[in-house]
């Protein structure tokens, strides 16, 4: 849909800038990368010192278990408030042992449809009323179009699955074109583009965080100079309002656009 093209190697973007010197050895493994961060709380004295919603929300889990980086609460909070008390639909690919569900359905309400989809058998358990899970890869496009059609729409995507960048691209141009017209594309934990092991690398063709990259070139589309008609065709910058990269995680905002204009208004210029 959106064709991911190779890219050139270079030199990395403000070479130098607020440069405070890397370890100098880059970590072992990603194990040693996510265990290092890894940190012990207290929900409670974390519930009470909340600073959103969404954090609220998730320190308040005590039923299944529910794992996220802390600054994403911020981040979710910030894109999705606006449909907490409506009845949105969210669909989370990536269930784990269905804490998230849970804390989605705390966030959002009880007109919220949430429905998630995972490849572990294991999440047959949770059967709760206002939450379905789905079993299945998050690859497989006849299967995303049945549960959108399922869901009647969706609003927001959450993709918190394998983290392969191959499934996440492959998702995004499943949904994206079904997503609401005013919907919310979040990818979570696209460190994982940094990967080898998950199909990726620094800017290694084919991960999602390169893909993403050139979806911003997409963005710009009509202000492009180059022939190539796919590089100048306007049609996900018509339907996409703006795209957010934030540490680890890319959230797309979809909403219709009028042609841009540009404006002026005064009259008095400089001598």
């Amino acid at each position: 849909m959106f064709g991911l093209k190779k890219r050139r190697r270079g030199p990395p973007a403000g070479s130098g800038l607020l440069c405070s010197g890397a370890p100098a050895q880059p970590p072992a493994s990603w194990e040693e990368i996510v265990c290092g961060y890894g940190a012990s709380v207290d929900p409670a004295e974390a519930r009470a010192q909340a600073g959103n919603a969404a954090e609220a929300a998730f320190f308040a889990q005590d039923d299944r278990l529910a794992t996220k980086w802390h600054h994403y609460l911020e981040i979710y909070d910030r894109h999705l408030s606006r449909y907490r008390g409506k009845p949105v639909r969210l669909l989370e690919l990536g269930v784990f042992q269905g804490g998230s569900l849970q804390m989605w359905r705390r966030y959002l309400g009880p007109q919220a449809v949430i429905h998630g989809l995972d490849i572990n058998p294991g999440c047959r358990e949770i059967t709760e009323d206002g939450l379905k899970v789905h079993l299945g890869s998050q690859a497989d496009p006849g299967l995303l179009r049945r549960i959108a059609e399922e869901m009647g729409g969706i609003d927001v995507v959450i993709d918190d699955a394998g983290h392969i960048s191959a499934e996440q691209i492959a998702s995004f141009e499943v949904l994206y074109p079904l997503l609401a017209p005013d919907g919310v594309y979040i990818v979570e934990d696209v460190h994982a583009s940094y990967w080898p092991d998950h199909g990726g690398g620094l800017r290694a063709h084919g991960a999602f965080m390169e893909y993403a990259k050139l979806l911003l070139d997409r963005l710009h589309a009509r202000y492009v100079l180059d022939p190539d008609p796919f590089a100048r065709d306007p049609g996900f910058a018509d339907v996409t309002h703006g795209i957010g990269f934030h540490d680890s995680m890319v959230v797309f905002e979809k909403r219709l656009k009028p042609l841009p204009r540009s404006l002026r208004v005064g009259h008095r210029t400089l001598s």
